[in-house]
């Protein structure tokens, strides 16, 4: 039985971490040909599942998420395995056997001429060209950013590039019980309607261009509708925090559990995702399957992934999300249109399938 290691430190970092939880489980669970090994915390044995006929293992690695020890720890307790999938493009730069990364993303080299990304591109580039020439696979979660990789590096050849689109989880869907959706409007003091939006609160996220299209409709139009944000802070961004203060409206509910989230869907009016730029955008198929109307921007990934039943935006014209939202806030019969087809768009998404594109790969990779 061929054996394959995964990278499993960013088990709970909130994006990537999502997708390998959901990933690790499913390839655990499909009794697949291979035989698993994750790589590290311990707490994670916790939540893999115990499926008869398909052992899995697993050795402890903490080396420090870009950090100059990942380079040499990973590849040496790798060193056994026939395949090592890295979910991140931080790859050992120095490993003898195959290698397979999933690439989420390209925001680092898209931003390589700012200052806050300087040495991160810099790194970046150097970790995704070694990776362009060296992997045997390379998963990309979109259409979108397989096309970014190859526009980026021209000469990596599509053939070695396999699209595994993500989904939302089983948590995430229409929530019939009101008594738990009360809870939960008085856990988070979601006492007034409200339009959400998920995600972290980096300059890419475009989160003060929803605030001002919203504080213009209040003014404007005197809706009645607060902004719930739910999301990593950035340390980075200190202003928008001051924004959110400032505004009177907004709701920042920080990171919450996934339980949580799911109801904080439920309760939402409208989902918006304003972002200049997304690798997938895995709130939006989260959004449909809880039955939220979904707006996004039409940058990036996020037209891919809502599909038709998301409506879009020119997410540089407040005045045109401004005007989208009210349009939609005023049509009960648009906003149940929009439910029903991001209910059938969710659907076309799961992480059984992307697991078994998944083991698709191993298997061009290993046979």
């Amino acid at each position: 039985m061929k054996t394959v290691a995964v990278d499993a430190r960013m088990w709970r970092h909130p994006g990537i971490g999502r997708y390998l939880r959901e990933l690790s489980t499913r390839l655990v669970s499909q009794k697949a040909r291979y035989f698993f090994h994750f790589l590290g915390d311990e707490a994670l044995t916790a939540e893999l599942p115990r499926v008869p006929g398909a052992p899995w293992g697993f050795t402890a690695a903490r080396a420090p998420i870009y950090g100059a020890a990942e380079q040499f720890e990973i590849p040496a307790k790798s060193a056994g395995f026939d395949l090592l999938h890295v979910p991140h493009f931080n790859a050992p730069l120095f490993f003898p056997k195959k290698l397979a990364v999933t690439v989420h993303d390209l925001i680092y080299l898209r931003n390589a001429g700012a200052s806050r990304f300087g040495l991160g591109a810099l790194y970046a580039r150097r970790l995704l060209n070694h990776i362009q020439k060296k992997a045997s696979i390379i998963f990309t979660v979109s259409e979108h950013t397989k096309n970014d990789l190859l526009n980026y590096f021209p000469r990596l050849d599509p053939g070695r590039i396999g699209v595994t689109p993500e989904a939302a989880g089983p948590l995430f869907r229409k929530i019939g019980d009101g008594d738990s959706l009360n809870k939960i409007r008085a856990d988070y003091s979601l006492d007034r309607p409200f339009i959400l939006c998920v995600g972290s609160l980096k300059k890419h996220k475009n989160i003060p261009a929803l605030i001002q299209a919203m504080a213009d409709l209040r003014e404007r139009k005197k809706i009645d509708h607060e902004l719930a944000l739910v999301g990593r802070p950035d340390p980075k961004n200190p202003g928008l925090l001051r924004l959110i203060r400032r505004s009177g409206f907004v709701r920042y509910l920080g990171e919450v559990p996934d339980e949580s989230l799911a109801g904080i869907y439920n309760l939402a009016d409208l989902f918006v995702m304003p972002s200049f730029f997304e690798g997938f955008g895995l709130p939006v198929l989260e959004a449909m399957a809880c039955g939220v109307p979904v707006l996004v921007s039409n940058r990036a990934s996020l037209p891919e992934v809502g599909g038709e039943a998301a409506l879009t935006f020119d997410p540089g014209r407040i005045d045109a999300l401004g005007e989208l939202l009210y349009n939609v806030l005023q049509d009960k019969g648009l906003r149940l249109k929009m439910i029903e087809m991001g209910f059938a768009r969710a659907k076309e998404f799961s992480w059984e399938r992307t697991a078994r594109q998944t083991l698709e790969g191993y298997c061009r990779v290993l046979g």
